[in-house]
């Protein structure tokens, strides 16, 4: 018995595939991202910097999370703070680590990080009222997020490189500082 296959059908189905967005990977790029819908009011501004290398988004099956990668001296580092403290946001997080950061995807040297999620994603991964979503994250690693906010944008420094001196960063005051230098 010989099966027929409607081929506009297949063409149609192979077509709606391809302008379907993929929320099952982690994509990533060079340059600062296109892609901005969602973000925090302001947030845009930090990664259109000419300091930006690259860019990826995840995490897989769901995405939201937006790293964005950049590196520089204290001139670009300063610029990038006073962006960051313009993010409309409750709150703002900033990280210095000791050493220096390969990025695990762009495999490129950063000395800062922005990290912000869209709340949309967010809200669908770890507030979502689907009974097999939760069931699926109970045991995993990311159980701690589940029922959680939305995290407050993100910028991480990382000293340990030659290119910034640390002594010419002005940290702006509405930005929450957590320097992990100091525990060592």
């Amino acid at each position: 018995m010989k099966t027929k296959i409607n081929t506009n059908a297949l063409v149609l189905a192979v077509g709606l595939l391809m302008v379907v967005r993929a929320n099952a990977l982690i994509v990533s790029g060079t340059g600062s991202p296109t892609y901005t819908n969602g973000w925090p009011e302001g947030a845009a501004a930090v990664s259109n910097l000419k300091s930006c290398v690259g860019w990826w988004e995840g995490p897989p099956f769901g995405g939201g999370e937006w790293h964005i990668q950049f590196r520089g001296d204290a001139e670009a580092l300063n610029e990038a703070l006073t962006n960051f403290a313009a993010i409309k946001s409750p709150a703002l997080d900033l990280v210095i680590h000791d050493g220096v950061k390969t990025d695990q995807f762009l495999k490129t040297k950063v000395d800062w990080e922005l990290v912000v999620w869209v709340p949309e994603n967010w809200n669908n991964l770890y507030n979502s009222t689907n009974a097999a979503l939760t069931k699926i994250f109970k045991d995993s690693p990311v159980a701690s997020n589940l029922g959680k906010p939305v995290p407050a944008p993100l910028l991480s420094i990382y000293i340990g490189g030659d290119d910034v001196d640390f002594a010419k960063i002005k940290i702006p005051a509405n930005v929450h500082v957590d320097d992990e230098r100091s525990k060592k």
